[in-house]
């Protein structure tokens, strides 16, 4: 996650002396092509690290100048994923093939050998020049459609590695520390929803948490297009994400059992020195002490991950830098922190076809002379005792011995050169023994349960035990512990370096006081040293609605949604009084919100489902919403639900919003039944219409299930789907490729020729889904 090189350094974005201006003057701009590709001090930095021989570094750094081809991943459902794999390899592989530019054939686009079920895609031509080429605008057009609707993921090859190792069951508990842009927590989504049958929710929920505001909302963007009601996005910083804390059967709140979770991704902050193929200014801005400032901010989102994780669950540590200051320094710091609470994972045996190298067991850290150090005591300290201020020890390597006992080996770097990708750094961990007190406070009860089943003596958990636990004494400690008192860990993190035995005595004493008092004694959630403060949100915060309110009532009623579907996963933003939009969540993510409470900043979450119209008369105020009809079908009765042929689609497609009267006999007589001004969603089931041999077939391969809500007037029918919904669709099935100013021709000329519609009806195509009628 390459942004955190405006943290490293000074002057950066502050008007210092590396500021783009100086004096007053306008900076100079330089073409794309004419951009330098090399930098002194980077090229004598990681020599000096042996990231790779000295025989291969040549060719590392010539990969690193080039341009980045063109990657992307298939998105969405795993049925329409297949569908759309099969339309790129049965429609725009032949059609690249026979394409040239200026007499030069084309690499058709092939997949990452390394990626599952061939969903990961790598196209040699770099995105500037796909972007402008004619010959390749049918399929440009193809992957911008697509990509605005989210059945493709336009993704670094590197950046789909990190979700894979992480393992994540529709059961899980995931939460993404650095989630924006939010490519990676669509993986993880659709790994939460992959062994799930369409219309059913997984257990598990996905929490997308972002420290800037601002790409929070970019989050939202990003998970609005996949359609789950187990998501939350939050805006926090990663080494403060709050505590969530559980709650007794009388609603108390646990102060000592908080939630954690089964997958964490830490994909954190970095200065992104691995990104020069497509960030070519890293060249130019690149220093040594880039990754100084990012090490702590670093060090303390793993931490604080390492705290949120189960024991038993997996986290994956990530960069976009080759720094080792910033990988193998922080990984192997944090796990001698821990003291074999935490190890590193071999996953050398998954992904097999993914290229990699093992983590670096030593390294040198640069000075501002271009002093290169292996260890901290050889950095110069001048009379006054400075010049080590700006370095710390944990930039250094461990001894080797110590990095040979934490497998640093395992840690896995990616190189350019190896499968024309990018640079990464992937570090899997997994949590091995608990680390808080409470933690370890529960795994002893756990233990003394067990034991008791099986009449061992319970003098084998001592009270004893529980002391050296939280003093952080070696001797006598059950499990392995923190080299911090773990108190002061989880309090703040901040205080002095060591506390002794008597004060965590007096401390712990005092609690107990408290609590025999009768007192709700709660400990105060993790800190770091000097947090960052997190922005306040401005939108009215989300809020549960009673299944009884009048409007949410007669919304149910009239749709007649099925008890199926669970009634308290409905919720809202209210202005006024009223909401305009109804969103659904699952029971996982209404259970964590209300055990969050206000702790938790809420930018988005769920699917909306029911959107206010503003037609007069309609029967229902509220109508259905496109992204929310996956997710209301298996829900909804016969009575919405019009089953259509090939030549009905074809119909709604040709005209988008064709009168009742141009649909067949059946389709127009179910349609009677349902009541004028209102939504209706039409479903077309290929696989159920394979057979009828009289009938015409969609233009590309299909096995999934087609879902159009549309809108029912008084004597036509309207396609209620965004434009690049809507513009995917028509290609598909109809072998037409057209864009949103065609799609918006459409509803014009469809408008003049139904002279007899009622001056009420103004069906269709608003940019949000919505109709031309309804206020969105």
């Amino acid at each position: 996650m390459g942004r955190g090189g405006k943290r490293g350094g000074r002057g950066g974005g502050r008007g210092g002396k590396n500021s783009g201006h100086v004096s007053g003057e306008r900076q100079s701009y330089k073409r794309f092509e004419d951009l330098r590709r090399d930098n002194d001090n980077f090229r004598k930095y990681y020599m000096a690290q042996k990231i790779v021989s000295d025989e291969e570094f040549p060719e590392l750094m010539e990969s690193m100048r080039s341009v980045l081809p063109t990657n992307f991943r298939i998105t969405g459902s795993r049925q329409q994923a297949i569908d759309i794999r099969e339309q790129i390899i049965n429609e725009f592989v032949p059609y690249i093939k026979e394409t040239s530019i200026e007499g030069a054939e084309i690499e058709p686009p092939h997949p990452l050998e390394w990626y599952p079920n061939n969903f990961g895609w790598q196209f040699m031509i770099p995105r500037v020049a796909l972007k402008k080429s004619k010959e390749l605008s049918k399929f440009h057009s193809f992957l911008v459609t697509e990509t605005e609707v989210g059945n493709i993921s336009r993704q670094e090859a590197v950046s789909m590695v990190p979700p894979l190792f992480l393992d994540v069951q529709p059961s899980h508990y995931v939460l993404d520390m650095c989630a924006a842009p939010g490519s990676k927590t669509a993986q993880l989504i659709e790994a939460l929803h992959s062994d799930v049958e369409v219309g059913k929710t997984p257990e598990g929920l996905v929490i997308a948490n972002d420290a800037d505001y601002k790409r929070a909302c970019m989050l939202v963007h990003q998970m609005n297009r996949l359609n789950s009601p187990n998501i939350i996005v939050t805006n926090h910083s990663g080494e403060r994400f709050p505590n969530i804390y559980r709650q007794d059967a009388q609603g108390k709140r646990l102060s000592r059992d908080i939630v954690q979770f089964d997958r964490i991704l830490c994909d954190v902050p970095c200065s992104g020195d691995g990104t020069t193929r497509k960030n070519v200014r890293v060249w130019e801005k690149w220093r040594p002490d880039d990754a100084y400032g990012l090490n702590p901010i670093q060090s303390k989102i793993l931490q604080r991950a390492a705290y949120l994780l189960k024991t038993g669950g997996r986290m994956v540590y990530s960069t976009c830098s080759l720094n080792p200051i910033e990988n193998e320094a922080v990984v192997a710091h944090v796990l001698d922190h821990f003291e074999g609470a935490l190890r590193l994972v071999d996953v050398s045996d998954q992904l097999p076809a993914l290229k990699r190298r093992p983590g670096l067991a030593t390294w040198k850290v640069m000075t501002r002379d271009g002093t290169l150090h292996g260890e901290y005591e050889s950095i110069p300290v001048d009379e006054a005792g400075n010049g080590r201020r700006k370095y710390m020890e944990k930039f250094f390597p461990l001894s080797s011995e110590r990095m040979q006992e934490l497998n640093i080996d395992r840690c896995m770097r990616i190189y350019s050169h190896m499968q024309n990708t990018g640079g990464f750094f992937v570090a899997v961990l997994e949590k091995v023994a608990p680390i808080s007190v409470d933690e370890k406070r529960k795994a002893a009860a756990a233990a003394s349960e067990e034991e008791a089943t099986f009449a061992v003596p319970a003098e084998a958990i001592k009270s004893d035990d529980i002391t050296a636990m939280e003093t952080d004494c070696a001797e006598g400690a059950v499990n392995p512990a923190p080299k911090r008192l773990a108190d002061e860990a989880e309090a703040s993190d901040s205080g002095a370096a060591e506390a002794d035995s008597d004060a965590a005595d007096a401390k712990r004493a005092k609690i107990d006081s408290a609590e025999k008092a009768g007192d709700r004694a709660e400990r105060q959630p993790y800190l770091p040293d000097n947090p960052r403060e997190d922005p306040a949100l401005v939108e009215n915060p989300f809020v549960f609605l009673d299944p009884s309110h009048s409007d949410l009532k007669s919304i149910l009623e009239y749709y007649g949604i099925k008890d199926s579907m669970s009634r308290n996963g409905f919720l809202s933003r209210i202005e006024n009084g009223a909401f305009r939009s109804v969103y659904h969540v699952s029971d996982s993510v209404r259970e964590l919100m209300e055990l969050a409470g206000q702790r938790l900043r809420v930018v988005n979450t769920g699917i909306r489902v029911f959107s206010r119209n503003s037609v007069k008369d309609a029967p229902c105020s509220f109508r259905l919403v496109c992204e929310g009809v996956p997710q209301l079908l298996p829900h909804l009765p016969d009575r919405y639900v019009i089953d259509v042929s090939f030549r009905d689609l074809k119909t709604l497609l040709d005209e988008v919003n064709p009168l009742l009267s141009a649909l067949s006999d059946e389709c127009h007589e179910r349609l009677k039944s349902v009541p004028a001004s209102s939504s209706v969603v039409v479903v077309y089931d290929p696989i159920k219409h394979a057979d009828d041999d009289d009938e015409e077939k969609p233009f590309t391969r299909m096995t999934a299930q087609l879902m159009v809500p549309c809108w029912r007037g008084q004597v036509s029918l309207s396609v209620h789907m965004d434009k690049n919904q809507l513009c995917s669709l028509i290609h598909r099935v109809l072998g037409r490729s057209v864009t949103r100013n065609t799609v918006g021709g459409y509803k014009l000329d469809n408008n003049k020729t139904a002279a007899t519609r009622s001056a009420a009806e103004t069906p269709v195509l608003a940019g949000n889904g919505g109709d031309a009628s309804e206020a969105e």
